[in-house]
């Protein structure tokens, strides 16, 4: 039996809609926008050219545990995400498009897991679980951030799938539950470092103001499950650190932990990207596009509600303090640390998505998926606006092209080179790093120096230009 609901698609209208196509909706939207994104977008320098690049080096070079910038060790990024679209371009070839596939995958896992969670969170509320895979396709943070190749999708996976083998544990007492949440504990480790203990430590270590009185498991054997769990994530943390630290001498572990971690907590650490204390309270509100535009959502009353679950006791409170305890708690500690960046937040999105949904659960599912499939063609438009205007900015294809042609001469760099074109060239060969190209070029005469400048003029050296943000990225040549 396949099933059929009955939904008002667009408004007057009624249509039967099969079970199967309402649960598959959410994740033909996810591909949706990264169809749109990989048709009108070029790859974003610094972060999605670099870290495609990074991949390709360690795609051409075979070396897995110590990834490479420019073909010298990058030590600031585990590996796990090279190492997934290293293996789908094993299967499918190198481009672009196979690595997006592992996005796409790590996208419509989080719409699933967040799902899982909220049913795991209130069992028997088909309503609101109905709701969670439109409100996280559908909100403006994922519209954004699972079209970029970048390791906030794939952590958040991580996140939700240890947080699910803890809420198991906390009911079951079953150690084995929390030496799985250990596993997927190590492997956000293996995703982008210590952060992920941020995301999960929250709702740890908040364990007295959700636990079950009841039928839970008391605080001291949860968070003595929650050290199993610690240990556990040694595990695939030592299989692939022990051996990068053997090959880097021990510069991965001080560059990761050390120098990248807490560089970011203080704002050491080169490019970052301070801000000022109150930068992710200001962004909240934009976790609430497009839902806020929805006439319903300013009639729910939530302060009586509230109000109204407090009184009466209910048992639905756990799963709220959970949830909004653990937002509240991971928004001050990413608050406190001065390196900021939007996307460091994404694995909260699952906690305020079910958050939504819990009090949005009267608003007819009709709504929500017009208001999601309004924010899809806006998206796409804007797509299509940006690829003739903007986005021309951020092509660095052209460059790609001309290092292609002349991949078999000296090239070196004269600025702060991030990778940039080393997969779209498909270089095979590092760039030398100058900082003075007229000495670089007269004892490299047939080679060229790619150079950072503002205004470059019309000097006859300049073999090549592109117009980037702030500037240009040109192409000096010597005596050829």
């Amino acid at each position: 039996m396949l099933g059929w609901k009955e939904n008002d698609f667009w408004r007057g209208s009624s249509i039967l809609i099969p079970a199967f196509v309402e649960r598959l909706l959410p994740y033909l939207f996810a591909l949706a926008l990264i169809c749109i994104a990989v048709a009108f977008r070029p790859l974003l320098p610094v972060d999605e050219t670099r870290y495609l690049s990074v991949t390709w080096e360690m795609y051409l070079s075979g070396k897995i545990f110590v990834p490479t910038m420019n073909f010298a060790p990058y030590l600031q990024k585990p590996p796990l995400l090279f190492w997934l679209i290293d293996l789908v371009w094993d299967i499918f070839g190198v481009s672009r498009v196979a690595a997006m596939l592992v996005i796409f995958v790590a996208s419509s896992l989080v719409i699933w897991l967040t799902t899982r969670l909220a049913k795991t969170l209130f069992p028997g509320r088909d309503d609101i679980a109905g709701r969670v895979p439109w409100l996280v396709a559908g909100s403006i943070v994922f519209v954004i951030y699972s079209t970029l190749i970048l390791f906030d999708m794939l952590l958040t996976v991580f996140v939700l799938a240890a947080l699910l083998s803890l809420l198991a544990f906390a009911r079951s007492g079953n150690r084995w539950h929390a030496v799985l949440a250990g596993l997927f504990i190590g492997l956000g480790v293996l995703t982008k470092g210590p952060v992920v203990l941020i995301h999960v430590g929250a709702p740890i270590l908040l364990h007295p103001f959700w636990r079950d009185r009841q039928a839970g498991l008391a605080t001291p054997k949860f968070f003595a499950g929650a050290g199993l769990a610690i240990l556990a994530a040694l595990i695939p943390v030592a299989m692939w650190l022990v051996p990068a630290t053997i090959q880097t001498k021990g510069n991965f572990v001080y560059d990761l932990v050390w120098n990248q971690s807490a560089g970011r907590v203080t704002g050491n650490l080169h490019n970052s990207h301070h801000r000022p204390l109150y930068f992710y309270v200001v962004l909240m509100p934009i976790m609430l596009i497009p839902w806020i535009f929805i006439p319903e959502m300013w009639r729910l009353k939530l302060g009586a509600r509230i109000r109204g679950l407090i009184d009466t006791r209910s048992p639905d409170l756990r799963a709220l303090r959970l949830l909004s305890f653990s937002f509240v708690a991971v928004l001050l500690v990413f608050s406190a640390i001065s390196g900021k960046q939007p996307h460091y937040v994404v694995p909260m999105l699952p906690f305020a998505t079910i958050l939504f949904g819990y009090f949005m659960a009267e608003i007819p599912l009709a709504r929500l998926r017009n208001s999601a499939f309004i924010l899809l063609a806006i998206f796409g438009i804007g797509h299509a606006v940006a690829s003739a205007t903007v986005f021309k900015r951020d092509d660095l294809m052209p460059l790609a092209n001309f290092i292609d042609e002349r991949k078999n001469a000296d090239w070196a760099v004269a600025f702060d080179y991030q990778d940039e074109v080393g997969f779209l060239a498909r270089l095979q060969k590092p760039f030398e790093s100058t900082d003075n190209p007229e000495e670089w070029l007269r004892s490299h005469p047939g080679g060229y120096v790619i150079d950072k400048s503002k205004d470059p003029g019309t000097s006859e050296q300049i073999a090549f230009r592109v117009r980037v943000e702030r500037g240009y990225l040109v192409v000096l040549k010597g005596q050829h």
